[in-house]
């Protein structure tokens, strides 16, 4: 063999020493960089695995509250002289109060005419049943207004509260501290009273179909 063919098979003996150099440093900055592709490769990976779950959006529209903001309503201060709910009422209060459509309002009662003609018991019970009572009477003004209220009615006769047993009462058990007989018949026989309009009050058969008066007291005025 001779010297030319193995310059030809073994070219490498001949490099230069810089070539070589520079073939190996070559060589070293592959390696790191495959190496550093790796270690960024993996270090992505183990980011990506404890990354926590994101919790789902939710739409806005759905999630988004309403607030009502409601204005809050003062108490009502009841007016001077505007009639406050029962129970609420500190102390009594002196003023008017309306009767019911019908009734004509007096003192402290309301009054009701009946033009139908009934016995007393059966004028009496009528009365109870509305919640009120024949009328009795305290002094002159108030025979005074029932005469007024029959005559207006158109009536000249209407049975009152008075009535006999063993001496004269008022149904509704107000003390009989005034009288004002025109006359008195006998008291066995006749023991009802009854109003007439142009003269005091008189006594009679408790049978007879008259005319009468209730009242239902509404308080103090």
């Amino acid at each position: 063999m001779t010297l030319n063919s193995l310059n030809t098979h073994r070219p490498d003996r001949f490099l230069h020493p810089v070539t070589v150099l520079i073939i190996f440093i070559m060589k070293v900055l592959l390696f790191l960089t495959v190496l550093l592709c790796g270690v960024l490769a993996i270090t992505a990976a183990a980011v990506e695995a404890v990354k926590p779950e994101e919790a789902p959006v939710e739409p806005q529209e759905e999630k988004q509250a309403v607030e009502v903001e409601v204005e809050a309503v003062p108490e009502a201060v009841p007016l001077e002289g505007e009639p406050q709910p029962a129970g609420e009422v500190a102390a009594p209060v002196q003023g008017r109060f309306i009767c019911p459509s019908g009734w004509v309002g007096y003192k402290d009662g309301c009054f009701l005419f009946v033009t139908a003609g009934r016995s007393w018991n059966s004028a009496a019970g009528y009365c109870n049943s509305l919640g009120a009572s024949l009328p009795s009477v305290k002094n002159v003004f108030d025979y005074s207004f029932l005469q007024d209220l029959t005559m207006r009615s158109g009536q000249s006769v209407s049975w009152m509260g008075g009535f006999y047993f063993q001496t004269w009462m008022w149904l509704d058990q107000s003390p009989f501290s005034y009288s004002n007989f025109a006359s008195v018949n006998t008291v066995s026989r006749y023991q009802c009273m009854y109003l007439q309009t142009r003269a005091g009050w008189s006594n009679h058969s408790c049978g007879n179909a008259w005319p009468f008066i209730c009242v239902k007291k509404t308080g103090s005025c």
